[in-house]
């Protein structure tokens, strides 16, 4: 795949772009506002329209935001949890100047290279201020397939295992 980067180092304020659904998800839809403070980025986002992510399999239990340069490094951003109305809001940084951002379903949120299910996408808007140059920014996915599962003991599946307190079972 390819990403639109852009290089918000040399900005004088913030600045706007859209995202968009992939063909995985048509209907969501979002905005970020964009600006390069001394020695980091700040993004704040707001998404919408992000169903379950276990509509794409049962291993997928979150999205996680992730910003890309042009060389291909990934930066995880963050976890972007849903409200009620399946819109989220999101506040992070990154140390990276020029880069693309992207959502992806994940098994979790610690992962540390983008899945293949991307389910958002930056794009540029017409009013996007100053002076910026997209580059083509190739990102290298994890192999779609079975990778994530889970074994589960015949006791704890039938969910007739151990009672537990509430203290150890979040322990």
């Amino acid at each position: 795949r390819s990403l639109a980067a852009v290089n918000y180092g040399q900005r004088s304020g913030p600045t706007k772009i859209d995202f968009r659904g992939t063909v995985l998800a048509p209907e969501t839809r979002g905005n970020a506002t964009v600006e390069a403070k001394v020695g980091s980025v700040s993004i704040h986002a707001k998404l919408e329209g992000l169903d379950s992510p276990a509509k794409y399999g049962p291993q997928y239990l979150t999205y996680v935001l992730w910003a890309i340069s042009p060389e291909g490094q990934t930066e995880r951003l963050g976890e972007v949890i849903t409200n009620h109305k399946d819109d989220a809001k999101l506040d992070v940084t990154t140390s990276l100047q020029t880069f693309g951002l992207l959502v992806t379903a994940e098994p979790y949120f610690a992962v540390s290279k983008p899945g293949p299910v991307v389910v958002m996408e930056n794009i540029l808007r017409p009013d996007t201020i100053g002076a910026s140059e997209p580059v083509s920014a190739k990102y290298e996915l994890l192999p779609r397939s079975e990778t994530y599962t889970v074994n589960l003991q015949p006791a704890a599946a039938s969910g007739s295992g151990p009672m537990v307190s509430q203290r150890e079972y979040e322990a």
